[in-house]
């Protein structure tokens, strides 16, 4: 019970760190500032190129140096790296949308509202794939040993015969998982859609 407790923490966490980091990168990538976007692409290209259970071991050292080691910490220190890791993907969509409105001319050089109002909107079916993403690779956390579904039931199996049974039980909770993300991101695109027709 506690492990699905944690795996729904998780999940949620991780949605919504992704979606804070998708922000932030896109907006740093729409800044017209030359620096502003080197150190922006250099930070999303590192990122990018960092195998992802690399990320989650420097995001759970780095959070248990600087705080004590708890099951909160390490389940905090996996927020943050699937956040950073699929939020820095869904920022550089923002910036490539940005540049390719500036491009077609619908938008001025500067930075304003507007621009990053519509280069979100434009890639809106990368950011919601990278939120799908983000809770598909929330199992991934059990490594790092963040308490969650998977990582109880592997205890579990350890000391039983039932390892078939367990793991069906964590793919099927998965699947229930990802499957009702997809789902809420549909519902979502299909508004925004119907919004912008209006």
């Amino acid at each position: 019970t506690a492990g699905i407790v944690n795996s729904l923490i998780l999940v949620i966490g991780a949605l919504g760190a992704t979606l804070g980091f998708s922000l932030v990168f896109g907006f740093f990538a729409v800044i017209p500032l030359r620096v502003s976007r080197f150190v922006t692409w250099g930070i999303v290209t590192t990122i990018q190129s960092s195998p992802v259970i690399l990320t989650l071991v420097v995001a759970g050292t780095v959070a248990t140096t600087i705080f004590p080691y708890s099951p909160a910490v390490a389940l905090g220190s996996a927020i943050v790296a699937l956040g950073l890791m699929n939020g820095a993907n869904a920022g550089q969509a923002i910036g490539e949308a940005a540049e390719s409105l500036q491009r077609d001319g619908q938008y001025g050089s500067g930075l304003n509202g507007a621009l990053y109002g519509a280069a979100v909107r434009r890639s809106l079916t990368q950011i919601l794939s990278f939120l799908t993403n983000a809770a598909k690779g929330t199992p991934i956390a059990s490594f790092t040993g963040a308490p969650e579904l998977l990582s109880a039931l592997t205890d579990i199996t350890s000391f039983s015969a039932g390892r078939g049974t367990m793991y069906t039980m964590v793919l099927i909770f998965y699947i229930a998982v990802v499957f009702l993300v997809v789902w809420a991101c549909e519902r979502v695109r299909t508004r925004l859609n119907k919004r912008e027709e209006a």
